[in-house]
Protein backbone atom coordinates (compact mmCIF):
# COMPACT_ATOMS: atom_id res chain seq x y z
CA UNK A 1 0.00 0.00 0.00
CA UNK A 2 1.26 3.38 -1.04
CA UNK A 3 2.11 6.27 1.43
CA UNK A 4 1.42 10.30 1.20
CA UNK A 5 3.50 11.15 3.98
CA UNK A 6 2.83 14.43 5.45
CA UNK A 7 3.91 15.84 8.60
CA UNK A 8 7.81 15.23 8.46
CA UNK A 9 8.38 18.37 10.40
CA UNK A 10 6.62 17.49 12.89
CA UNK A 11 6.44 16.35 16.32
CA UNK A 12 5.86 13.03 16.80
CA UNK A 13 2.55 11.84 17.94
CA UNK A 14 3.07 9.72 20.45
CA UNK A 15 4.62 10.24 24.18
CA UNK A 16 6.97 7.52 23.97
CA UNK A 17 7.95 8.13 19.96
CA UNK A 18 12.03 9.13 19.05
CA UNK A 19 11.29 12.96 18.80
CA UNK A 20 13.21 12.70 15.03
CA UNK A 21 10.98 9.99 14.38
CA UNK A 22 9.12 12.35 11.81
CA UNK A 23 12.17 12.71 10.48
CA UNK A 24 13.30 9.56 9.82
CA UNK A 25 9.90 7.83 8.87
CA UNK A 26 10.51 8.43 4.97
CA UNK A 27 13.85 6.42 5.54
CA UNK A 28 12.30 3.69 6.86
CA UNK A 29 9.71 3.59 4.70
CA UNK A 30 12.56 3.35 1.58
CA UNK A 31 14.15 0.22 3.84
CA UNK A 32 10.76 -1.10 3.77
CA UNK A 33 10.17 -1.11 0.45
CA UNK A 34 7.09 1.43 0.65
CA UNK A 35 6.44 3.35 -2.29
CA UNK A 36 5.63 6.80 -0.25
CA UNK A 37 6.06 10.21 -1.89
CA UNK A 38 6.06 13.75 -0.08
CA UNK A 39 3.40 15.90 0.75
CA UNK A 40 3.19 19.36 2.66
CA UNK A 41 -0.35 19.52 3.38
CA UNK A 42 -0.94 22.27 6.15
CA UNK A 43 -1.50 25.52 3.38
CA UNK A 44 -1.27 25.61 -0.10
CA UNK A 45 1.86 28.64 -0.12
CA UNK A 46 3.26 26.40 2.26
CA UNK A 47 4.37 23.88 -0.30
CA UNK A 48 7.18 26.34 -1.43
CA UNK A 49 8.76 24.22 1.78
CA UNK A 50 8.43 20.69 0.28
CA UNK A 51 12.25 20.50 -1.41
CA UNK A 52 12.96 21.49 1.99
CA UNK A 53 11.38 18.54 3.81
CA UNK A 54 13.21 16.25 1.39
CA UNK A 55 16.06 17.79 2.09
CA UNK A 56 15.34 16.88 6.22
CA UNK A 57 14.85 13.49 4.99
CA UNK A 58 17.87 13.49 3.64
CA UNK A 59 19.60 14.37 6.80
CA UNK A 60 18.03 11.44 8.65
CA UNK A 61 19.04 8.70 5.86
CA UNK A 62 17.88 9.29 2.42
CA UNK A 63 20.10 10.01 -0.55
CA UNK A 64 19.13 13.33 -2.62
CA UNK A 65 18.06 11.32 -5.11
CA UNK A 66 15.69 9.31 -3.14
CA UNK A 67 14.32 12.31 -1.46
CA UNK A 68 14.20 13.94 -4.98
CA UNK A 69 11.81 11.36 -6.67
CA UNK A 70 9.77 11.17 -3.18
CA UNK A 71 8.68 14.23 -4.02
CA UNK A 72 8.50 14.31 -7.90
CA UNK A 73 8.28 10.41 -9.19
CA UNK A 74 6.70 8.26 -6.65
CA UNK A 75 3.94 11.14 -5.91
CA UNK A 76 2.40 11.44 -9.28
CA UNK A 77 3.06 7.09 -9.74
CA UNK A 78 0.50 7.20 -6.11
CA UNK A 79 -1.55 9.61 -7.49
CA UNK A 80 -1.96 7.49 -10.56
CA UNK A 81 -0.55 10.67 -12.84
CA UNK A 82 2.97 9.16 -13.79
CA UNK A 83 2.13 8.63 -17.29
CA UNK A 84 2.11 12.25 -17.86
CA UNK A 85 4.11 13.69 -15.02
CA UNK A 86 6.82 13.14 -12.32
CA UNK A 87 9.82 12.70 -14.76
CA UNK A 88 11.49 14.74 -17.50
CA UNK A 89 10.60 12.59 -20.06
CA UNK A 90 9.61 13.29 -23.81
CA UNK A 91 5.94 13.49 -23.92
CA UNK A 92 5.44 14.14 -20.73
CA UNK A 93 4.36 17.76 -19.15
CA UNK A 94 7.34 20.11 -18.48
CA UNK A 95 6.61 20.73 -15.03
CA UNK A 96 9.74 21.55 -13.45
CA UNK A 97 12.14 24.17 -11.66
CA UNK A 98 15.69 25.18 -11.84
CA UNK A 99 17.58 25.86 -9.16
CA UNK A 100 21.10 27.60 -8.88
CA UNK A 101 22.04 25.86 -5.93
CA UNK A 102 20.98 22.74 -4.15
CA UNK A 103 17.33 22.26 -4.14
CA UNK A 104 17.06 20.58 -1.03
CA UNK A 105 18.79 22.73 1.25
CA UNK A 106 17.32 26.18 2.29
CA UNK A 107 20.40 27.69 2.30
CA UNK A 108 21.89 27.53 -1.42
CA UNK A 109 18.09 27.00 -2.51
CA UNK A 110 17.95 29.55 -5.86
CA UNK A 111 15.24 28.96 -7.99
CA UNK A 112 15.79 30.98 -11.15
CA UNK A 113 13.31 29.65 -13.36
CA UNK A 114 9.72 27.23 -13.12
CA UNK A 115 8.18 25.84 -15.56
CA UNK A 116 4.38 24.47 -15.43
CA UNK A 117 3.36 22.45 -18.28
CA UNK A 118 6.53 23.80 -20.11
CA UNK A 119 5.00 27.46 -19.72
CA UNK A 120 7.60 29.42 -18.26
CA UNK A 121 6.48 31.57 -15.15
CA UNK A 122 6.98 34.54 -14.01
CA UNK A 123 8.80 34.43 -10.53
CA UNK A 124 8.61 38.62 -9.89
CA UNK A 125 6.77 39.44 -7.33
CA UNK A 126 5.30 42.24 -4.59
CA UNK A 127 8.54 40.74 -2.09
CA UNK A 128 11.11 40.57 -5.02
CA UNK A 129 10.37 44.31 -6.06
CA UNK A 130 10.15 45.68 -2.33
CA UNK A 131 13.60 44.02 -1.05
CA UNK A 132 15.05 45.40 -4.47
CA UNK A 133 13.24 48.85 -4.12
CA UNK A 134 14.64 49.23 -0.57
CA UNK A 135 17.71 47.49 -0.81
CA UNK A 136 18.86 50.21 -3.32
CA UNK A 137 17.77 52.88 -1.07
CA UNK A 138 19.32 52.05 1.80
CA UNK A 139 22.51 51.26 -0.43
CA UNK A 140 22.32 54.84 -1.66
CA UNK A 141 22.69 55.78 2.18
CA UNK A 142 25.16 53.96 3.22
CA UNK A 143 28.47 56.48 4.01
CA UNK A 144 31.79 55.94 1.71
CA UNK A 145 33.71 54.28 3.93
CA UNK A 146 36.85 55.55 1.67
CA UNK A 147 38.22 52.15 0.57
Amino acid sequence: MPVLLSGVHALPNNTGDDTDLPYKTPFLLQQAGILYGLNYSTSLHGTRNLPFIAGTAVAHGLTKEQALMAITANTAKILGIDAQTGTVEAGKDATLVVSSGDLLDMRTNNVTNAYIQGRKINLTDKQKYLYQKFKEKYEAQQPATGK
